[in-house]
């Protein structure tokens, strides 16, 4: 790894943050900032079962396992700080994961950063950093993951993923995610595809919130997440961090460093992750560079309900499922609204389930009958994914329960969907799983999901 990292280098930078319980917005001191050659994390793809990266990863985990739960460098307490179904009293900065909110990628940042640390010394190699999994171009787990010999492999993990399966593509796919410009649009479909899609495809353990970063993948997964947060901020066209929202500047978070003390940080603290947390992506673009100051960003959004949907009962399950939309509804209240270039037009879903699903259905909006499901059209508009939102059983980490919120960008679909001149048009269900030897597999569905709420909704962008 090119990036001259030395032990002298790694052990000042330590130092200088050791024992302190607040950071800053630089986590080093400025000269040894500028000094510091940023460390690469690299693309888990190219690896194999003897590269070093992976060969550390191993130890740190062997090393952490056998540390009692109560200390915060073991594994389990590791994962306890994103949620964890460890008994007794929650210890600090366990069940503390952000989901469904706009601290998803910011708190997630913070995580893996100290999390790497922590693997640094458990590891004893000071140059360690965490690889991601890049799953739309690598669409299987990673091979040291699946060997049952490897301390990087779990048995609680779906059988076929473990065996080489292939997460299917629709479920990798960011790019509606990415066509948005406001952040917080952008970042909830990024949470429902493709980071839950990927959470309930490989299974077991990362199927579920309370015991998904038990799996040694899970850290690999969510590198790739925050890689892809640098990447739609590089995209340009008005992106940016909510830096005009106090709450999200300022909301801070309790993690633990690499000597076992609390540490507190927040998005202020992560924003520029080159400079600050002195690491950059292989591959990636140059970082975005956003500072929290006063900032008013280029464009505002708001949003307007334009038409609430009568739902009959709508239950998921493993057979394709719709309901119906009336089209003079439709042309009434949006129907002047698809093609335009500032307005987005969002099907709103509230979904629940008594626990967790561990499966994904496809929505299409206007699928003509006896037609064939298929991503690729233009009557595809997302993933219905439940992971953390929405489940009964896991609501009460996270406070009262509540439906999930997921929202579907529609103005392709629905402008396809108009020009068939049908009185009706439905919203359709399709259940998937993952792909085994070229073929989608049959969805295995543990708990029926409830559709109990819709809604058309307009974001409108302006210039500031």
């Amino acid at each position: 790894m090119k990036d001259h990292c030395t032990r002298r280098r790694f052990l000042s930078t330590a130092g200088a943050a050791a024992g302190v319980t607040f950071l800053g917005s630089v986590l080093v001191h400025p000269d040894q900032a500028l000094a510091a050659t940023p460390l690469v994390r690299r693309d888990v793809g190219g690896m194999n079962a003897y590269d070093p990266i992976l060969v550390s990863y191993g130890k740190a985990i062997k090393a952490m396992q056998a540390l009692p739960n109560t200390n915060p460098l073991s594994w389990a307490y590791q994962a306890a700080i994103h949620w964890t179904t460890l008994p007794g009293p929650p210890k600090p900065a366990w069940d503390s994961c952000q989901h469904g909110n706009y601290f998803f990628w910011s708190w997630h940042r913070m995580y893996l950063y100290w999390f790497e640390r922590i693997i640094r010394k458990m590891c004893g190699d000071p140059c360690w950093t965490l690889p991601y999994w890049p799953w739309t171009t690598e669409r299987q787990i990673p091979a040291p993951f699946r060997d049952p010999a490897s301390p990087l492999y779990t048995i609680n993990r779906g059988a076929a993923m473990n065996g080489g399966a292939l997460l299917p593509t629709a479920d990798v796919n960011f790019a509606s995610s990415f066509s948005q410009t406001n952040f917080t649009t952008a970042s909830s479909i990024f949470q429902n595809t493709p980071h839950g899609a990927v959470h309930v495809d490989v299974g077991g353990w990362m199927g579920s919130v309370p015991t998904a970063a038990q799996d040694p993948i899970f850290y690999l997964h969510h590198a790739n997440c925050d890689r892809l947060w640098d990447l739609w901020l590089a995209q340009g066209g008005g992106r940016a961090d909510p830096l005009g929202d106090a709450t999200w500047k300022n909301t801070q978070f309790t993690f633990f460093n690499e000597a076992g003390a609390q540490v507190k940080m927040t998005a202020c603290d992560v924003l520029r992750a080159a400079e600050q947390l002195n690491y950059v992506y292989e591959g990636e673009p140059p970082q975005v560079n956003e500072f929290c100051l006063k900032f008013l960003p280029p464009f505002i959004f708001a949003t307007e309900v334009l038409l609430k949907l009568p739902v009959p009962p709508v239950t998921l399950g493993p057979e394709p499922v719709s309901f119906p939309i009336e089209m003079k509804e439709l042309r009434q209240n949006v129907g002047a609204l698809v093609e335009s270039q500032t307005d987005t037009l969002f099907l709103e879903l509230d979904v629940e389930a008594e626990r967790s699903p561990g499966a994904v259905w496809e929505v299409y909006l206007g699928l003509p009958p006896k037609s064939e499901p298929n991503p690729e059209s233009p009557y595809y508009v997302g993933n219905v994914v439940l992971f953390g939102e929405g489940i009964r059983d896991e609501a009460h980490g996270h406070g009262e329960f509540k439906p999930a919120r997921l929202i579907f960008p529609i103005n392709r679909a629905l402008a396809t969907a108009l020009k068939a001149n049908e009185a009706t048009v439905p919203v359709t269900f399709v259940a998937h799983g993952v792909v085994v030897e070229g073929k989608p597999t049959q969805a295995k569905v543990a708990s029926p999901v409830k559709i109990s709420g819709a809604a058309i909704f307009v974001e409108r962008a302006k210039r500031q």
